[in-house]
């Protein structure tokens, strides 16, 4: 039993590894391409779905407002969805479009959110080429949207850019959120991208083409609506492709309290993946010969890096105990490849020197996960959306 376990842990951060390496191989090509020529002229929508933001929509519009990219081109549409603040207010004074929405305690939540509004630009067909989400509480790259034109141009019906924290200095908290978002929205899809899977949607920063939502609507309403979407994306033949040169950042909570209700959130979204969509994406990507179908369906079902280090840790405990050397041999590669790919991902980005110093503190951020875990498999995870507290 413990090497059936440990062994899956091993394929789980072998293929961590093989990411690892095609994202290597996609920066150095990246370094190596020429500059592409702007010639953007995509008409872009900008949802931005807001819930009591007073504090940072301004700042979230002056960032998108700072992009390279021709005025009249972009617009930008902020969804005031059930706010009991001045979030509508400030949006309209920094320029922004505004929608308020109201609707029952049963309908609320960024994917309701995004329906209503999606529907709402069915009238408004011909106003845009492509929609884009950004949360409320990000801060965009220049050039985030010359990138998502420049892969739409080259065919993409969905893009997705780079989603990092921008205050890993504040707290050993927020480094170590660094360094997960990191590997998980930078390393990961870079490696995927290189190739030719889908790179995944991250709820924000992502552009869907016009066509796109006409022939997939969104109707994703989980407690996961961007990897639902992506789901269905994929489902229906498609693929989310990941513009690396291009961010958007926000600002994690800066204790690991402030951050269970999103982290619970998360994972609890996932297991309801695993159960709804894993099944059918094998299926019918083993019966089509589609390897996009397949990892998508499998990718659901790697651990988390809390669960492969202490799975792997507490095996080779059990190695020792049993006197199995194999078993503790297995053990100990996992842990060690699981070092290097954690290390040599935050060297690929750059990662600050804070956040390797923050890894000191790792054990106590995979005790709480592992408490978590214990939480949501017992069913007292969360039944639906929750706004996360801001830093």
């Amino acid at each position: 039993m413990f090497f059936v376990f440990e062994g899956g842990l091993a394929l789980s951060t072998g293929y961590l590894l093989a990411l690892l390496f095609a994202a290597r191989d996609l920066r150095r090509r990246a370094a190596a391409a020429p500059a592409a020529r702007s010639e953007s002229c995509l008409r872009f929508l900008v949802l931005i779905p807001a819930h009591d933001e007073e504090d940072g929509i301004r700042a979230t519009l002056a960032s998108l407002a700072s992009c390279r990219y021709p005025g009249e081109r972009g617009r930008a549409v902020v969804i005031a969805d059930n706010c009991t603040d001045l979030t509508a207010e400030r949006a309209r004074e920094a320029g922004a479009e505004v929608w308020e929405r109201h609707s029952s305690s049963a309908r609320r939540g960024k994917g309701f959110a995004l329906i209503w509004a999606l529907q709402r630009l069915q009238a408004d067909r011909g106003g845009f080429d492509a929609v884009v989400i950004l949360d409320a509480d990000c801060l965009v790259s220049p050039n985030m949207l010359s990138a998502m034109d420049a892969r739409m141009r080259r065919g993409a019906c969905a893009v997705q850019v780079r989603y990092v924290v921008d205050n890993p200095d504040a707290s050993h908290a927020s480094a170590l959120r660094y360094a997960a978002f990191a590997l998980m929205d930078t390393v990961r899809p870079m490696g995927k991208q290189r190739l030719g899977l889908s790179c995944g949607l991250f709820g924000t920063g992502m552009a869907f083409t016009a066509e796109l939502l006409e022939r997939a609507p969104w109707t994703a309403t989980g407690l996961v609506e961007d990897g639902e979407y992506h789901m269905r994306l994929v489902d229906a033949g498609g693929r989310a492709e990941f513009a690396s040169e291009a961010w958007i950042s926000s600002a994690m909570p800066v204790s690991f309290g402030k951050g269970s209700d999103q982290q619970a959130r998360w994972e609890q979204g996932k297991l309801q993946l695993i159960r709804r969509w894993s099944p059918r994406l094998l299926s019918t990507g083993l019966a089509r010969r589609d390897i996009v179908r397949v990892h998508a369906g499998l990718e659901q079902l790697v651990p988390p890096q809390s669960l492969i280090a202490a799975g792997s840790a507490g095996s080779a405990l059990a190695g020792l105990l049993l006197g199995s050397k194999r078993l503790f041999s297995l053990s100990l590669a996992t842990l060690t490849a699981q070092i290097v790919f954690v290390l040599a991902g935050l060297q690929l980005v750059r990662a600050p020197a804070q956040v390797y110093c923050a890894l000191l503190a790792a054990p106590a951020l995979i005790a709480g996960k592992l408490v978590l875990y214990v939480r949501l498999l017992s069913g007292r995870g969360p039944k639906s959306w929750v706004r996360t507290s801001r830093s």
